[in-house]
């Protein structure tokens, strides 16, 4: 029963951790529309179709969710909160989970928001509006856990450790060609390709949690 209310306390801080990040998510987003803005005005004089906005929304998308990871692995996982984290009843691989889906929430509730009018500006169907939604949503998930390996070793305070954050980048690469595979498919309709990202997701999750509490453990050392 105790493991049980240390187990919903530890969401409940990282729910208000969330809350108290949001301020952020809605700055960044903000600064995403007036790149949309941007991006549109200067294509305004040629057809685009749909290819090109969504390519570019999602390397938009893909860039917020680097900065947001970065900043609250960087806040949250410094020496101090990192023992605390240490001498929980739980592993840090399970406040890693918890932490990144409260970041994937955050992000994905302020997209699903601001969503309509980031479709507008890039002169994007709204008829598209839910699959578009539905499919950022599931790359989203992966996109965050990989981004948590690479806020890991990026703020690791092993200089050589530090280095290989560039190794994550490629993993980045099956999202985003699969992404653009399913905007040249007629209305969406690509199921298997849908099942890709939970299957992505679900490889991701077997070893990003593991990785990155080992990165962020060198922080101790």
């Amino acid at each position: 029963i105790n493991m049980i209310k240390n187990f919903f306390k530890l969401i409940s801080s990282e729910f208000q951790l969330m809350l108290k990040g949001s301020v952020f998510s809605f700055v960044l987003y903000c600064m995403l529309i007036i790149s949309c803005a941007i991006f549109a005005l200067s294509l305004k004089h040629h057809s685009m179709g749909i290819n090109a906005p969504l390519s570019f929304l999602y390397i938009m998308i893909f860039f917020i969710s680097l900065f947001k990871v970065e900043k609250i692995y960087s806040q949250d996982f410094d020496e101090a909160k990192l023992h605390q984290y240490l001498l929980s009843p739980f592993s840090l691989e399970i406040i890693v989970f918890i932490k990144n889906m409260m970041i994937y929430f955050n992000l994905i509730i302020f997209f699903f928001i601001f969503s309509p009018l980031i479709l507008i500006i890039l002169n994007i169907d709204l008829t598209y509006l839910l699959k578009i939604n539905i499919l950022l949503a599931l790359s989203l998930l992966s996109i965050i856990f990989i981004a948590s390996m690479t806020a890991s070793i990026t703020i690791s305070k092993n200089n050589r450790l530090s280095l290989t954050s560039i190794l994550t980048l490629p993993l980045f690469v099956p999202i985003l060609i699969f992404s653009m595979a399913i905007t040249d498919l007629i209305d969406f309709n690509t199921l298997r390709m849908y099942l890709f990202f939970v299957a992505y997701f679900l490889l991701n999750l077997a070893f990003s949690p593991l990785l990155t509490s080992f990165a962020l453990k060198k922080l101790s050392v």
